[in-house]
């Protein structure tokens, strides 16, 4: 009678272990094929803009007028990156209505007006921080960079649930002397060393006021290759590859970016028809996808 009896419950037990086990199994299997929620695909517009935001009289456009415009024309574009947002911040804000923005510059006692880079965006971003150059060239000329900590400013942007890009805004150093091209050329190691370091596997995207001369092609070939970026001018051929404000990308093993269009956006204007800065505001519509999870 013991012997049957033990054998039974030593087949229930060794029954119960097995279908343990099998769950067990199941679920590690389901956590190893994992999955990536919310949207596989999608696009979105980003515009670069040098709002020539510098105090009335000293700016080469009208600031006082021309910024609060600038700011509701922003608006229609899903993360906006721009430069010289110097003495004005409230009046390029005003009209702006994006739900996610850097914050406006307090100068408070400050000789200066700070970096200029604001970023906003419709989705939020975070981890926000800033960044000035190690190099500049001119004090009393050559556009007088050193009178300001320019540099650039660094963002993890969501472009969906679970989906994140690493925008960088920058403004470098301006003028055509052997000085400010040594200052570039500065900037450009230190911009590349950051994103080896913080975005080393990360989906990026550049935008900014580069000042890179047509004639210093090996400056901006240098930062493309550097930092394995790609031009979104180049890659859709675009009409006007020598301007200065450029768009630079690259995507990430899981992510795929691609830019679709670039072009000058000509909304940027006031009721004569004038550019509301020296600049022109430079726009890009990508797409992005999700690439195939494998299982682990």
């Amino acid at each position: 009678m013991f012997w049957p009896s033990f054998r039974s419950s030593t087949l229930v037990l060794l029954l119960a272990l097995g279908f343990m086990a099998r769950g067990a199994n199941a679920g590690a299997s389901k956590a190893g094929a994992t999955t990536a929620s919310g949207p596989q695909k999608g696009s979105f517009e980003l515009v670069t803009y040098n709002v020539a935001g510098l105090p009335e009289g000293i700016s080469r456009s009208r600031p006082l007028a021309n910024l609060p415009r600038i700011g509701a024309l922003l608006n229609k574009y899903d993360i906006a990156p721009v430069q010289e947002d110097f003495a004005y911040p409230l009046e390029l804000r005003r009209e702006l209505h994006h739900a996610h923005g850097s914050p406006a510059f307090v100068r408070q006692d400050r000789l200066d007006f700070g970096d200029g880079l604001s970023q906003f965006a419709r989705l939020p971003f975070s981890a926000f921080r800033r960044v000035p150059w190690a190099t500049c060239h001119g004090v009393i000329d050559s556009f007088f960079d050193c009178l300001t900590p320019k540099g650039f400013t660094w963002a993890l942007q969501s472009l969906a649930e679970g989906v994140t890009v690493h925008v960088y805004n920058l403004h470098m150093d301006a003028g055509w002397s052997p000085g400010d091209s040594a200052a570039r050329e500065g900037q450009i190691a230190q911009l590349v060393a950051a994103i080896r370091r913080d975005s080393a596997d990360a989906a990026v995207i550049v935008g900014g006021d580069t000042n890179i001369l047509s004639r210093e092609r090996g400056l901006l070939e240098r930062l493309l290759v550097q930092a394995e970026l790609k031009d979104a001018c180049a890659e859709v051929r675009c009409s006007e590859p020598w301007r200065i404000d450029r768009v630079l990308y690259r995507g990430s093993p899981e992510l795929l970016i691609q830019a679709r269009k670039w072009r000058i956006a000509p909304e940027f204007i006031d009721a004569k028809g004038r550019p509301l800065s020296d600049h022109l505001a430079v726009a890009v519509a990508f797409e992005w996808r999700r690439r195939s999870l494998k299982s682990a």
